[in-house]
This record gives structure tokens, sequence and C-alpha cells, in this order.
């Protein structure tokens, strides 16, 4: 069963570009919606591929841009799954995560929460990262700080420790504890970035102001200063 949102998205692209047939979004929308119900007459609505061909339709609207088209079909994809796999199923959970990224605000955390505990940590990840940006924004630093430290141990499952998605989480994560934590984070993502992305790289630069930014906080400008030299940059005020 071919799953996820790439395979999808490449189907699409190959279908777009050749010369011989270039269907348009409209026509291509009818093909998913015509496979759906081919599966429920066929399969009935508690089948895995019943299941697949409603999550299929889902991804391609939200590749599609048409976001309330393509909420209600993963909220129909994800009423499928429970019945195919179970509420707490992979399957269901990483629809639930792609429900939340098409769903109205107030409808966000509660979707979010739900995938966090998906078993898969290539779901739970990103869900935790997200709600944590909702609970910074909601000025709740100790509570977004809590779910980036769970979103930190995902990133190290499917990264490794020394990943650039642990350099992307630990970023955040630097943000919203105290200074002179956040510079022990920022040390750890630069190394990493700098080993990964080399010395002269945007992102390695991006963290070097980070984190001299956070030296001259917590009172070492020295350090700051010293570690600015040694990148060539500017002082970060």
């Amino acid at each position: 069963m071919i799953r996820g949102t790439a395979a999808i998205l490449l189907w699409i692209a190959a279908a777009a570009t050749a010369p011989a047939f270039q269907p348009d979004t409209a026509m291509l929308r009818r093909l998913y919606e015509e496979a759906l119900d081919r599966r429920q007459r066929d399969y009935g609505s508690a089948d895995a591929r019943t299941a697949q061909a409603a999550r299929d339709l889902g991804l391609f609207l939200y590749s599609a841009g048409d976001k309330p088209s393509a909420r209600r079909a993963m909220a129909d994809a994800v009423r499928i799954d429970e019945k195919a796999f179970g509420a707490a199923a992979p399957e269901t959970l990483e629809d639930v995560a792609t429900l939340a990224s098409v769903s109205l605000p107030a409808e966000v955390e509660p979707l979010l929460r739900r995938a966090m505990e998906s078993p898969d940590a290539t779901v739970a990840g990103p869900a935790l990262t997200s709600l944590a940006e909702l609970r910074k924004a909601a000025g709740d630093r100790a509570g977004a700080a809590a779910l980036f430290r769970r979103a930190l141990e995902k990133a190290e499952i499917v990264d490794g420790k020394d990943g650039s998605t642990v350099a992307l989480v630990l970023n955040m994560l630097a943000l919203v504890v105290e200074p002179k934590e956040g510079v022990l984070l920022l040390r750890r993502a630069l190394a990493i970035d700098k080993a990964a992305l080399g010395p002269g790289h945007p992102q390695t630069l991006r963290d070097v102001r980070k984190l001299a930014s956070l030296l001259r906080e917590t009172g070492r400008t020295s350090e700051a200063t010293e570690l600015e030299r040694q990148f060539k940059i500017g002082p970060s005020h």
C-alpha cells in the first residue's frame, strides 16, 4: 500500500508534465473521488483499502490548496481509519496530524494532542513541535518547553543525535528556556550544523548570532565576541 504525500505528489507531477496528457485539477479530483466511491462500494467503509482512497483524496486536495475540501476529506479518512485500524493506530494518528494541518484554529490543538501520542516518531515529533509553537504563542513558555523536549527525543529517534532535525528543535527549545540553558542548547545546535553544513552556511551563522546574543544576555560578552571573530561575523546586539 502506497502512503504519504510524496508518492501522491510525484504521481500528480508526472501526469501534469506528460506531453500527451495534462489533466486539470478538477479532472484529477474526480478521479480520486471516483476511486473512493468504488472502494466504498466494493469493500465498505471499514476497510483499509477504503481508508487509503480517502487518504489519497485528502492529500490531493491538500496539495491543490483546497483546505476546506481537504479538511472534509481528511475527516472522512480519519473516521474510516478508526473503523479499519483503530483509534490509536499509527495510520489513524498520521491522518489525524494531516487533518490538524488543514483544520480551523479551535480544532487544531486537540488534534495535535492526539497525534503526538503516535508510536511513530515521524508523526509524533512534528505534532509535538506544532503544539509547542501554539503554547509558545499563547505565552505558555513552560508548556512549550516541555513539548519541545519531547519533540527533541522524537527527533533523535528519527534523525540520530546529530541530525539536522535535532538542531532545528534545539533552536526552538532554546527560545523558551532560561538563557543559561539556551546557551548549552545552541552550542549543541551550532556543533551539529557546523559539522553537517559547514562554518559558512547561513544556518550555521544564524546559530552563531543566536548564541552570541544569549552569551551577551548572560554577561559573557568576551565569549560572544570571540565566537563572532571565529566565524568572521559582526557583533549581534
